[in-house]
């Protein structure tokens, strides 16, 4: 659920797209790495300007309903020239009286078999307390399907893409917030119905012209316990991108599953077309916020390919400013190391075990510690020499061992003066930095600089 954190994951999946060829050693530079934030009404984004916008955002989300996502198409939109992708907030999954936008038009035309109910009723509707109540919808109703698609139409045409909320990969997953305490519904008994479900849904989000939305799924929580739906990734349908909510920071504390984490996002660059948008949360003016961008920004650069990781670094809730952050400026290229496709047995199999070959254990360098270097970097556009990112995961601090580098740094990099909007900036020469002597705090991050 958008908006809340939770810890669901991953099966290995028959795939359905062509490996796709790696990005050269040295890539092309951009100002900034991808970023996704919130332009809109009330979740961040309402204090600035299009000039802030265009200049750090790549996808910027409205989830304010119909008229309330006009800032940002504004703000990416201008004539012919599209400076970023403008994607509103959808849920086709769980309808919810406060939380919903639709709530109204859909209560008015639904039949009782638009819902899913408990196991052996037609009349039970599976509920959720959250948002003044709600229901789960049963995707799998071609009417439904249809509703969804004229809503879009007709509320969301000129947007570029849609925020897919609650697409679940397991019916664990799916029925988490659900009143009902039960496993499955009436109408879907199984996992695969399910994402089966999701798939016809995503397939009916499409413009007059029957092109598709782009789509990104809220639905990769980093578990390696539970499916976690990479076969829902279908570029045909317009579904591209999955976003893994509270991960790898929820509210200043560190992902439990970091591993399989990075093997995900280490999966879906070197098997699929896709791209994986790690959210994290925090509160604004919060005492871990520093920690979080750290480690936020180690585990983007970690991870980072282009085309395949956008970085959403949701650090400032209940702040009208724009959730971009002058570290996201730092990019890299000329990668020394990088995450292999994950492999071993039960990798992202939905059995619990860590993958044993590719992904986080090409970047390991110690348990639980996770260290990638760049030959060349820059600070929104300007060359600054090699960088490294070095992500301790362990309990306790670490100190960063010479062989665990083959480039020289003399520097950590720090920032200041908070987000994008505010004049924040990155101090590339911030503290120094000696190798066999200099430590990473305790699940704290920290990049290197010369």
């Amino acid at each position: 659920m958008h908006g809340k954190s939770k810890r669901f994951g991953a099966r290995r999946l028959a795939v359905k797209h062509r490996r796709r060829p790696q990005p050269p050693a040295a890539w092309p530079v951009e100002p900034h790495i991808e970023t996704w934030a919130y332009d809109d009404c009330g979740n961040g984004g309402a204090s600035v300007g299009a000039a802030v916008v265009r200049q750090w955002v790549n996808y910027a989300e409205a989830n304010c309903g119909p008229g309330g996502d006009a800032k940002a198409l504004s703000d990416c939109h201008s004539g012919a020239t599209t400076f970023c992708d403008a994607i509103q907030y959808l849920d086709t999954n769980w309808i919810y009286q406060s939380g919903s936008p639709p709530w109204q038009p859909f209560s008015a035309a639904a039949s009782e078999s638009w819902y899913q109910h408990a196991p052996g009723s037609i009349t039970t509707r599976i509920a959720s307390s959250g948002y003044g109540g709600g229901y789960l919808i049963n995707q799998s109703n071609p009417q439904v399907q249809s509703f969804f698609q004229s809503y879009v139409r007709a509320h969301y045409g000129d947007e570029d893409g849609l925020m897919m909320d609650d697409q679940s990969a397991s019916l664990s997953a799916q029925l988490y917030y659900a009143t009902c305490g039960c496993e499955s519904s009436e109408e879907v008994s199984t996992t695969p119905a399910l994402q089966t479900a999701h798939e016809s849904m995503s397939a009916a989000m499409t413009r007059s012209d029957g092109l598709p939305y782009l789509q990104i799924d809220n639905s990769l929580p980093p578990n390696p316990y539970l499916p976690q739906g990479f076969d829902m990734l279908d570029p045909a349908t317009g579904v591209e991108g999955l976003i893994s909510e509270g991960a790898p920071e929820d509210d200043g504390a560190l992902d439990p599953f970091y591993a399989t984490l990075l093997d995900q996002i280490a999966y879906v660059a070197n098997d699929t077309s896709g791209f994986v948008v790690p959210l994290s949360y925090g509160a604004a003016g919060a005492s871990y916020q520093q920690q979080s961008r750290r480690v936020q920004e180690a585990t983007i650069l970690l991870g980072y390919s282009p085309g395949h990781l956008v970085d959403w670094a949701d650090l400032e809730q209940g702040s009208s400013d724009l959730a971009v952050w002058p570290e996201e400026g730092v990019y890299p290229s000329s990668p020394v190391q990088s995450m292999g496709a994950p492999g071993g047995g039960g990798c992202l199999a939905g059995t619990g075990a860590v993958c044993a070959t590719g992904g986080h254990n090409d970047l390991q360098v110690a348990p639980g510690v996770y260290r990638r270097e760049f030959g060349a970097c820059y600070d929104q556009g300007d060359p600054f020499g090699p960088c490294a990112a070095i992500v301790n995961t362990t309990a306790s601090p670490i100190t960063i061992s010479s062989g665990w580098l083959t480039q020289s740094y003399g520097h950590q990099i720090t920032f200041s003066r908070g987000d994008a909007q505010s004049g924040g900036t990155v101090n590339l020469k911030g503290r120094l930095f000696a190798p066999n002597s200099t430590a990473v705090g305790a699940q704290d991050a920290t990049l290197l600089a010369p």
